[in-house]
Order: structure tokens, then C-alpha cells, then sequence
């Protein structure tokens, strides 16, 4: 089939228009990792797709019968500095959902189970039960946790016992979980890589941006199925390298030439527009993000040595060369030593990257809200 909503700006849920062959590869290997009972991990930046790529994995799971899934996103959480047992709900789901303020149901083979949230006790009683009667009922069930890093922040409530007791007691019952955060999510779910716990049997993926040529073909497809010859190859590259090859982005870009030239517009006056419309929108995209992770890590040394790297770019630095650079606006920290914690934070991020104890600020969008902030 051909896909029928390019351009789209929320999550893909029909595999046809899933575009870009990392996108495609990661549901099929996802997929085989959940049918034989196994953890995935699927890591990439904000906005690249990972929710779709898990969304089609999910629906292709049920497919299959007896086959269920439960999918939380926690991506609004993203800033918080805390969330509680309230804020774990399913948001989609194969099963009959019923929710309300204080609990939410699900019916599964004419057999309901209540998971309150009410107290710390009754959310983990009622969890434990909906686990046992999914995988009681179920050929395989699925649980998905999206940005499952925010579960980190969860108050007065361990989560990690929880998803121990799931894969330790329920061999018929696969979790994925993506992050955009990496680091940050890792360390979450293996604090101590030496101690064994459910990290090891789960399988990693890291989900790719787009090549150039990816971004230009799908641009190019999806102009054409709304009837739109974009001739100008070049400024289509050239939209895909500025926008960092995010799908998130590209696609905003799309639709935003289809609607200038629903206006009116021409195609090679409609094309640089929405790269500039679209290069405002992905900058206060990035912006956002920026003050969801200073939210939490409240410190100006963060912002401090994001400006430094990226003024430093396409130089690539060493903690001691930033510290150096820090002294100089007075924003470094007591110690020298104390520059690495610092690093060590923003990579786990994915706001910055090292090879050989250098740093530096990969994406260029990032790059320009660091020079102009």
C-alpha cells in the first residue's frame, strides 16, 4: 500500500508510511525481541521517531492471537522534577480500558482488573495483579514505557521492583522501553552493570536520524502525492542538513510547503519559507528542551559549557580545555575534577557527545539556540 499522511506531525501508526530504513528495521527487530519474550531499549534523540516505531510494533503484536499491550508515555513528564503514581496510566492499549481520576480498569477475556491509585500499597497490589492476569490470559503480552527515564522520578515508589518481579515471574510477558535520554535511562534501569537484574536479557537499538537522501526522498514522495513538484533538489538537501535529518522536523517542514502553496505561493518561493518557518519552530522545540533539563539540573555550569562546545564547533574539546574556557566568565566549577560530572550529565542527555575524552555539540539546530541564548 502507499502511504496516504505525509507530512504528518504526530506519531506514525500505519507501517506504510513509516519512512527511512533504520525506522523500518527497528520495528521488525523490536518486534522478533518481543515475540520471544526479550527487553528492548530503543534510544534516540527527541522527535525521531521512536514513538511511532513502537506504536506499529505494538500493533503489530496484536495482531497475532492472544497477543496484548499496555503503552504508557510519559514524554509530558519530561521536565518534571517528580512524578507520582497518577501519572501511570495507560494511554493505549488492545485490551477494554476504563479510566477514571483515582483508578483506571482493564477487561481481558471478560475478567476486569482495577489498578487504583490511590496509595503507593493498593497501585503496587493492583499492578502486580493486571500483570498476572494478562500473562494468565494472554499467549504473550507487552508492556511499553515511553521516555522511561521520567520513571526515575517517581516518588516514594521504587518502579524497578516492579519490572524485576515482571520479567523474573512472567516469562510470557516482553517490555520495550525508549528513552531520549540515554545515559539517563540506562543508568536508571542498570544502576550497577557488576548486579544482575532485568537488564540482562534486554537487546539495545539506537534509532537513526535521516540521511540526506532519506529526507530528500521523502520529501520529494510525499510533495508529489499532494501534487507538488518540487524541482530543486538542492533546497531540499539543503532544508534536511539545517533540520538535523530529525524526521519530527522534516516532516513539519513538508507540511508547511503544502500550506504556502495552498496559499498561492510558488514552489521555489514556498520552499525557502518554510525552511525558515520550520528553522523557528525547531529552535523553540530545542529551546524547550533545553529548560526541561535546567529544570531539573538547576545550574548555570550546564549552560555555561553547552555555549562553550558550541562555540567551540567543529572543534572538538577536553574537560580541562572547558574548564579553562569557564574560568574566563567565571562560571567554572570549585574543581577541576567536578567539569567531568558535569560532562558525564549532558551526554547521558544526549545533549553533547565525547570520543577520546573530547566533547562537543552535534546538532546544529542545538548549536544555534546555545550562540543566540
Amino acid at each position: 500500500m502507499v502511504c496516504k499522511n505525509f507530512f504528518s506531525t504526530r506519531p506514525i501508526m500505519e507501517e506504510d508510511c513509516l519512512w527511512g530504513e533504520g525506522h523500518r528495521n527497528s520495528v521488525e527487530k523490536i518486534l522478533q525481541t518481543a515475540f520471544v519474550g526479550n527487553v528492548s531499549i530503543l534510544l534516540g534523540p527527541r522527535r525521531v521517531g521512536k514513538t511511532s516505531v513502537v506504536s506499529i510494533v505494538a500493533e503489530k503484536f496484536a495482531k497475532r492471537r492472544g497477543h496484548h499491550y499496555l503503552y504508557f508515555n510519559f514524554s509530558r513528564f519530561i521536565g518534571a522534577r517528580a512524578i507520582s503514581i497518577s501519572d501511570i496510566e495507560p494511554k493505549r492499549t488492545s485490551l477494554e480500558l476504563i479510566t477514571m481520576s483515582k483508578s483506571y480498569s482493564l477487561s481481558l477475556h471478560g475478567i476486569s482488573v482495577e489498578v487504583r491509585k490511590t496509595s503507593i500499597e493498593e497501585f503496587t497490589s493492583d499492578f502486580s495483579t493486571l500483570v498476572r492476569v494478562l500473562s494468565q490470559n494472554s499467549t504473550r503480552g507487552l508492556l511499553i514505557f515511553d521516555e522511561a527515564q521520567v520513571l526515575a522520578r517517581l516518588k516514594n515508589l521504587d518502579f524497578r521492583g516492579l519490572l524485576q518481579e515482571i520479567t523474573d515471574s512472567y516469562p510470557n510477558i516482553s517490555i520495550i522501553f525508549t528513552g531520549s535520554m540515554p545515559g539517563m535511562l540506562m543508568e536508571y534501569l542498570n544502576p550497577e552493570a557488576t548486579k544482575p537484574n532485568f537488564m540482562r536479557s534486554a537487546e539495545v537499538f539506537t534509532l537513526p536520524r535521516w540521511t540526506v537522501m532519506e529526507g530528500v526522498e521523502f520529501l520529494k514522495q510525499g510533495f508529489e502525492s499532494y501534487g507538488i513538484k518540487a524541482g530543486d533538489e538542492l533546497e531540499l538537501e539543503r532544508a534536511v542538513k539545517e533540520l538535523g535529518g530529525i524526521p519530527g522536523f522534516v516532516s513539519y517542514y513538508g507540511l508547511a510547503v503544502v500550506n504556502l502553496v495552498r496559499r498561492g505561493l510558488v514552489v521555489e518561493e514556498a520552499l525557502p519559507k518554510a525552511l525558515e518557518e520550520s528553522r523557528s519552530y525547531a529552535l523553540d522545540e530545542w529551546e524547550k528542551d533545553l529548560k526541561a533539563f535546567l529544570n531539573i539540573y538547576n545550574s548555570p555550569v550546564y549552560v555555561g559549557i553547552l555555549r562553550v562546545l558550541a562555540n567551540a564547533y567543529p572543534s572538538a574539546l577536553r574537560g580541562a580545555e572547558v574548564y579553562k574556557e569557564l574560568e574566563k566568565i567565571d562560571e567554572a566549577p570549585k574543581r577541576i575534577q567536578h567539569i567531568y560530572k558535569y560532562l558525564d550529565t549532558l551526554e547521558k542527555a544526549g545533549f553533547i557527545r565525547s570520543d577520546g575524552k573530547r566533547y562537543w555539540v552535534e546538532d546544529p539546530l542545538l548549536r544555534s539556540v546555545l550562540a543566540s541564548s
